[in-house]
């Protein structure tokens, strides 16, 4: 009996270093594989735990994540290809396909706040100024949103008390806005006239555009933008918070009017959906990565070194089209 198990521990041993499940003397590739999560934590947490081998992320989230670990993780530097996608910058709000008229009036608004100066010395829109608060708030370190802080004097909270209509978010009273012909209206932008109120979807898991502060309350660039269309368009505001893979379906089945969520341009966004103009909150290129284990950052020098490896991305996102086209397809293709 002993020399049985010696002789299957030996061939064991054997099959391991030929890799002959495959019937050659090489050894057998490991597959890609991207796990899909709801949450951006839940990926951070499979990366904390050695779930994955790495995280997808937009530049600006890998770099709070990194920040906030204490030297566990750290950015490869290795970043998508963006130009594959076309001349499409910023973020998008997403209405339901055909409400043209609804979505033309959005984007006077959003036109009004991303070209509007806040003080005609500084070069700040309304909407870059926003930004700069909200990655102050959310702990974001960024020295451009500081420079603007610094030369506005913006206060990080204005006084007005948190209540239902998010008045805390941002104070219009002074500000400009756009005109809008609401003489007539069909669709949903009656729809939302009528009732009184506009009801946005978000995922509050993308800071500074979308985050949850410690006491609770839903706050972000993308918060104070909805505030400020739902102003121009003399309604009340209505968040509400959602898994991200379910904003676009609350759109789509009118449990929500619009969608703020990070969201960029993807060519299935814009076939099933009503698509903002783009609005961009700061100067900085925008750019996508990967963030590994510290201990692991000299493995990866390119994209084709993350073949073979578990890679985590929020579900529906621009990161997991990312990985598909660019990791994924690199395995296909050979």
């Amino acid at each position: 009996m002993k020399k049985i198990v010696n002789k299957a521990m030996a061939c064991l041993l054997a099959l391991s270093m030929i890799g002959c499940s495959n019937g050659t003397n090489e050894p057998e590739t490991k597959k890609t594989e991207l796990e899909l999560v709801a949450t951006l934590d839940q990926a951070i947490l499979g990366l904390a735990s050695g779930k994955c081998d790495a995280v997808a992320l937009d530049g600006t989230t890998a770099q709070n994540y990194v920040n906030q670990s204490d030297g566990e993780f750290v950015m490869t530097g290795i970043n998508f290809d963006l130009t594959m996608y076309g001349e499409h910058e910023g973020n998008v709000a997403a209405a339901k396909k055909g409400e043209t008229e609804f979505m033309a009036a959005i984007n006077k608004c959003i036109e009004k706040a991303t070209t509007t100066f806040v003080d005609p010395a500084f070069p700040h829109t309304y909407y870059t100024t926003w930004v700069a608060i909200a990655k102050k708030q959310s702990g974001t370190e960024d020295e451009e949103a500081e420079k603007i802080l610094a030369d506005l004097g913006v206060p990080i909270w204005n006084d007005t008390p948190v209540d239902a209509t998010y008045n805390y978010l941002v104070d219009t009273t002074d500000l400009e806005k756009p005109e809008l012909d609401l003489s007539n209206p069909t669709g949903k932008l009656k729809e939302v006239l009528d009732k009184g109120t506009l009801v946005i979807a978000t995922s509050p898991d993308y800071p500074a555009a979308e985050f949850i502060t410690e006491d609770g309350v839903v706050y972000g660039n993308e918060m104070m933008l909805a505030k400020y269309i739902a102003d121009c368009l003399g309604v009340d505001l209505v968040i509400e918070t959602m898994d991200f893979n379910a904003v676009l379906t609350a759109v789509d089945t009118g449990k929500v009017d619009l969608a703020l969520s990070g969201f960029g341009w993807k060519e299935d966004r814009e076939e099933a959906f009503e698509l903002s103009l783009g609005y961009i909150g700061d100067s900085s290129v925008s750019f996508h990565t990967l963030i590994v284990p510290a201990a692991d950052a000299d493995k990866y020098h390119s994209l084709e070194d993350f073949l073979g490896t578990h890679i985590m991305a929020q579900a529906n996102s621009l990161q997991e089209m990312y990985v598909r086209d660019q990791i994924l397809a690199l395995e296909e293709g050979e």
